[in-house]
């Protein structure tokens, strides 16, 4: 898989857990008081959660791709 097969693929995810997020945020307005507090608690959990070593590796990977394409704007 190349690097920009590997960002894509991040992002894609990336994107995806976006969406569940503003999902389970559109919904609050109707919660009771605990069930706001459950979705906040889970939401927190999935934003502060570890990656895993592929997930690690690949944000690597492309803060090293990002580094590489601010090099090339300064050298232009």
């Amino acid at each position: 898989m190349t690097n920009e097969e590997k960002i894509i693929s991040m992002l894609t995810k990336m994107q995806a857990d976006i969406d569940t997020l503003k999902t389970k945020l559109n919904v609050q307005d109707e919660e009771t008081p605990e069930e706001y507090e459950a979705h906040k608690k889970t939401l927190l959990e999935l934003i502060n959660r570890p990656l895993t070593p592929e997930e690690q590796k690949d944000a690597d990977e492309f803060a090293e791709y990002i580094a590489e394409m601010d090099a090339r704007k300064v050298a232009m």
